[in-house]
């Protein structure tokens, strides 16, 4: 059975079009272009199960617009902003159906047929997450941390790694493996260092990469924290993965105007690729 991955959203934490913004890409947007987004996430599907991951701020919207409901087997969260996190307290919110406390299309309660999520980070974001929803926290721990050596799931084995975010200090990617085949989602980092490269991101079949501009040569490089499109297609380690897809995309690309080499595509919103 094949493996797929489905764009849930490819934006930057601001969304496309950003809802004050009327330059030409959120004009474009607005009207249902090319260039509309939603907050990043994925979804992986394969041998009957389901990983999502990161839960943003868009995801009752993204999920809402699959054919029928669908509850992931397991959720990975990177870390703790906004646009990775938001949408937590609507799995949240599944929970109390889970637990039989609330009743589910008229059965009495504590007849849901409904089973928990397994929710997990690396250990160092729960206290993030315990204090940004510290109401879910009071009788139970419904993040848990992922172990180090990751989560089987979908056929594939999956394990989070630490990368630079620049300003906003550090988040975390994802690294996807089963035998003879290797993938790396990472969204939010920049200036990853050559050790963290050699052991996560050599020799990949498949590389999501953020790149929220498409050039910021002229930003000040302090602010920055994310990769845009002109470092990305200069980063030897991204040139040589045998796929590649830019995601986390801000209103500062306009896919209607770039082009990209063979075997790079920029994501959107729905896309659903094999693995």
């Amino acid at each position: 059975m094949s493996v797929t991955l489905t764009f849930l959203g490819t934006a930057d934490s601001k969304g496309v079009p950003r809802f004050w913004c009327a330059c030409p890409v959120c004009t474009e947007a607005r009207a249902g272009g090319v260039n509309r987004r939603t907050r990043s996430g994925a979804l992986i599907r394969g041998n009957g199960e389901t990983l999502l991951l990161d839960c943003g701020s868009d995801l009752h919207a993204q999920l809402a617009r699959l054919p029928g409901p669908l509850v992931p087997d397991a959720v990975l969260i990177s870390h703790a902003h906004n646009d990775h996190l938001l949408g937590l307290g609507d799995l949240l919110d599944y929970a109390v159906y889970a637990s039989g406390d609330v009743a589910m299309n008229g059965a009495p309660a504590g007849q849901a047929a409904l089973v928990p999520i397994p929710i997990l980070t690396p250990a160092e974001v729960l206290p993030q997450i315990g204090g940004r929803f510290a109401y879910a926290f009071r009788r139970s721990a419904p993040v848990q941390p992922l172990p180090e050596e990751g989560l089987e799931v979908a056929g594939l084995r999956v394990r989070a790694f630490q990368v630079p975010h620049g300003a906003n200090g550090h988040s975390h990617a994802f690294r996807l493996d089963r035998p003879g085949w290797r993938a790396a989602y990472v969204t939010d980092a920049i200036d990853i260092p050559e050790e963290v490269v050699r052991v996560w991101l050599t020799d990949l079949d498949l590389l999501i990469l953020g790149t929220s501009f498409a050039d910021e040569s002229a930003s000040p490089r302090e602010g920055r924290s994310v990769y845009d499109v002109r470092e990305a297609l200069g980063l030897p380690w991204a040139r040589s993965a045998r796929r590649v897809y830019l995601t986390h995309l801000s209103h500062g690309v306009d896919v209607r105007g770039l082009t990209l080499p063979e075997g790079w595509t920029f994501a959107r919103d729905g896309l659903e690729i094999t693995l």
